[in-house]
């Protein structure tokens, strides 16, 4: 294409035309990188590059080490590249998040080599990889394309931006590349406002986007409707995607803050670039909402928990610190700084009372004690068969976990690693209860939380059965929702009831009930972030963590056994740090006999230094004991009513 054509194309597209190439490359080296700013996004995929040493000049040599997977491409660039068939990882390559490695990299050092790497990989994208038609398209055809909306949102909106910023005066800018880059742009964002998801934080990411383009690129003669478009239809997205308590409808702890991101991203961005009198009013106490329900739900060390699609690597301090500049909520400066300075936030223990989330905790500080149970609903976009499920930290350590995200359903079916990816999906990976050997299906929970000075208490229940997954797939709900399996109820009328009690701040005890037709066993799943674990006692009834410094007893009546690592006959005692990765990790798993009722009574008790004698737990139909040294408490556990400190 002659410089004369290129020029034409271009100013079709500009309020404002130029007079050649050359001037329009100089008009945005001028004002593009005030722009931008010090803009950066996390990137918003499982898949991403790695900040370590040496890691973009392999990139320069198109060596692509991307999450677990390393591919070679320096006999020529491939942008639909899967290894073993992971969608997930080529996701990570085309959203270019590699690209602001080397824009760093070429900032710090002045090399050339770096810029030059990034347009030349950029343009060849925009060379080879044609706007994807997905009308009529199965959606693993359109997730292959590149195109999908995500990912597309993800460059042009997120990675294109800093990464320009940062190399737009270079030597290796030319203003061809700038011209050609810029047409991408606008094609892009045109394929944004047509595309774009109408549901979950997918539509808000590519909205979102849509507005973050119109703000650096105001140039373009459509960006004044696309930043009133992504006002308008992120603000009526809110309650879709919210619920009253702020907190994300998709009930997950790591997507919490993905929901969020667009609105905040957007927001910041705009602000930024002297667009905040767009927003209505309560856009901002929106996002100051959202702000508390992330800060109410981390741990004490900023991670996540995790709760459908999560992952226990998942630190929130930067996105807080983040949101702590911006909105300036003192409570998010206390957590940050570990407590030292400025005003304790007014709760500790906290109730998402439409989220139905309870987190129980003794202390802000990076050492207090924590657990997390969801008695909220199955979710969206990223469910999971995880209700009831809890998890514990304390005295500095995570304790109990749950399985994590490994790798997403939403590849090829028949991947052979597909049984694994589902497992980390299924109520096997988490901290809940199996009957009969089977998991929940799909379905809510429902529950309630009573906090008070000295106690928490806790009721939650699952009502919709157990059961197993059957061939099929609902392809609808696997482009919409990301549903990639079909389940069959075979224990209908089974419930389980789960109460939690917190005797501030020493331990918690726990009542497990499976109640229904069809019962022969359950079992009570405990997964742990690390080991080694002991038995206090013959029968195996009592364990702990064995550390020097601080540890978790837990006793349940019956006999555990300990799974670590396991695959056959049936898969036990992993743990996902984070996408793709994988590692055993203990499940103590006890095992109860019995029809129509079942019930574990169970103690949760941090302690400090190693474990040297067993607690004396008991119980009667209403109360319950505990002692261990000098910590001590009775327990009003009534089956219908509140439970409190005698």
């Amino acid at each position: 294409m002659s410089d004369t054509t290129l020029l034409q194309r271009l100013n079709i597209l500009l309020e404002r035309p130029f007079p050649d190439l050359e001037a329009c490359l100089e008009h945005f080296r001028e004002i593009f990188p005030s722009r931008v700013g010090n803009y950066h996004q996390e990137e918003v995929g499982p898949i991403y590059h790695h900040d370590l040493p040496g890691e973009a000049d392999r990139f320069v040599a198109k060596e692509f080490h991307l999450g677990e997977a390393t591919m070679d491409m320096s006999d020529g660039l491939d942008w639909y590249a899967a290894p073993a068939g992971d969608l997930e990882w080529n996701g990570g390559l085309v959203r270019h998040g590699y690209f602001m490695l080397l824009a760093t990299e070429y900032e710090k050092t002045g090399r050339e080599v770096y810029a030059e790497t990034i347009l030349e990989h950029m343009l060849h994208y925009i060379e080879h990889v044609p706007v994807f038609d997905p009308a009529g398209k199965a959606y693993l055809d359109y997730k292959k394309s590149t195109w999908r909306p995500f990912e597309a949102a993800g460059r042009v909106a997120e990675t294109w931006p800093e990464a320009l910023s940062k190399v737009i005066g270079s030597g290796a800018m030319t203003a061809d590349a700038w011209a050609r880059i810029l047409i991408s742009v606008h094609e892009h964002a045109v394929f944004l406002r047509k595309e774009h998801w109408k549901t979950g934080n997918h539509a808000t990411l590519e909205v979102a986007a849509l507005g973050i383009i119109a703000c650096f690129y105001p140039e373009f003669k459509e960006s004044p409707e696309w930043l009133a478009y992504a006002v308008k239809f992120l603000d009526g997205m809110w309650p879709d995607l919210f619920a009253e308590d702020g907190y994300s409808k998709e009930m997950s702890g790591s997507y919490h803050w993905v929901a969020m991101r667009s609105y905040f991203s957007f927001f910041e961005v705009a602000c930024a670039n002297g667009h905040d009198g767009i927003f209505p009013a309560h856009y901002r106490e929106r996002l100051i909402l959202n702000s508390y329900a992330e800060l109410y739900q981390d741990k004490p060390d900023g991670s996540t928990p995790i709760s459908n699609d999560s992952s226990s690597t998942i630190n929130r301090r930067e996105q807080l610190l983040r949101i702590h500049r911006l909105l300036e909520i003192p409570e998010i400066g206390f957590f940050l700084n570990g407590g030292k300075e400025g005003p304790v936030p007014a709760v500790t223990s906290y109730f998402y009372p439409h989220s139905r989330i309870g987190v129980m905790r003794s202390a802000w500080t990076p050492d207090g004690n924590y657990l997390y149970f969801d008695m909220g609903a199955w979710g969206d976009n990223h469910m999971n068969q995880d209700q009831l499920s809890i998890e514990v930290s304390a005295k500095g350590r995570h304790f109990l976990i749950n399985g994590g995200k490994w790798r997403y359903t939403t590849s090829d079916p028949n991947a052979e690693w597909m049984p694994l990816a589902k497992y980390f999906k299924a109520t096997a990976s988490y901290n809940c209860v199996l009957v009969n050997g089977l998991g929940q299906i799909f379905g809510d929970a429902e529950g309630r939380m009573v906090i008070s000075d000295n106690c928490d208490y806790a009721d939650g229940t699952f009502g919709a059965g157990f059961g197993e997954e059957v061939p099929g797939r609902d392809e609808k709900l696997f482009r919409e929702r990301g549903l990639s399996t079909l389940m069959e109820n075979r224990l209908p009328g089974v419930v389980h009831r789960r109460q939690v009690f917190f005797a501030k701040p020493y331990g918690w005890i726990i009542r497990d009930t499976i109640e229904g037709p069809g019962i022969t066993h359950a079992d009570q799943l405990w997964h742990f972030f690390e080991g080694p674990l002991k038995p206090l006692n013959e029968e195996r009834s009592a364990w702990s963590t064995d550390f020097p410094d601080s540890n978790l007893i837990i006793l349940s009546p019956g006999r555990a056994t300990v799974y670590e690592g396991q695959k056959e006959p049936f898969i036990a005692g992993w743990h996902c740090p984070y996408y793709d990765q994988l590692r055993p990790a203990p499940e103590l798993r006890f095992t109860q006999q019995g029809s129509k009722r079942i019930t574990f009574h169970t103690l949760l008790l941090p302690v400090d230094g190693p474990v040297t004698s067993m607690p004396d737990f008991s119980w009667s139909e209403n109360a319950y004991t505990v002692q261990h040294g000098p910590v001590g408490f009775q327990v009003s556990a009534p089956c219908s009513g509140i439970w409190t400190i005698q």
